[in-house]
């Protein structure tokens, strides 16, 4: 299974968007969610409390993460269900999207406590690519805001504009420690600092 995450683009430590797959109530239930391997071997997520996503992937202890084809599953998982269409997992009795552009199937290994959160930890028991994986990872389009606020910052105002470039450096760094983008945006942020 490590050579199969690997071969997604997943990278130790990085966060990437993905939907969560689960049986609610006996039906197909998605919602999307952060998750990240540590070994690549297995992934951890962090789930509110009072999700139903987290009640159900436990109460089963089996769940799928699918890798989307594009940030539109996540628009549709949030506020258009009705729009997703499911198949069977092929290890394990969850659904997953049939759209996805990769299916990871998981089974629930741990569970911890942080502060209304729950961190689940899941070892993978399959992985399908469907189709081509572009990975969706948070720190470039931040990257990409950055500097387009940066071209604004005498419209905006300096304090407003750093204030939005500060959380989208503490984002980039949380989501892809490490990645060019991190760095590009802390060199940016040095930048604007220097500028009156």
């Amino acid at each position: 299974m490590q050579q199969l995450l690997r071969q997604l683009g997943l990278r130790p430590g990085w966060i990437y968007e993905a939907v969560v797959c689960t049986s609610l109530e006996g039906r197909p239930h998605a919602a999307p969610a952060g998750v990240a391997t540590d070994d690549c071997r297995s992934l951890r997520l962090d789930l509110y409390d009072t999700s139903r996503t987290l009640g159900a992937l436990l109460s089963s202890g089996v769940f799928v993460c699918d890798l989307p084809a594009g940030a539109d599953t996540l628009f549709r998982a949030l506020y258009a269900p009705e729009e997703l269409t499911f198949a069977r997992a092929s290890r394990i009795d969850a659904p997953r999207l049939a759209d996805s552009a990769a299916t990871i199937e998981l089974v629930v290994v741990s569970t911890a406590p942080r502060g209304g959160l729950t961190r689940v930890r899941a070892r993978v028991v399959a992985v399908t690519r469907h189709t081509d994986v572009r990975l969706i990872n948070r720190a470039e389009p931040l990257l990409v805001e950055s500097l387009i606020l940066a071209t604004r910052i005498r419209l905006a105002g300096r304090e407003t504009t750093l204030a939005q470039l500060d959380e989208n450096l503490r984002v980039a760094e949380k989501v892809a420690p490490g990645s060019a983008a991190a760095g590009s945006l802390r060199r940016l942020r040095r930048q604007l600092d220097g500028r009156s």
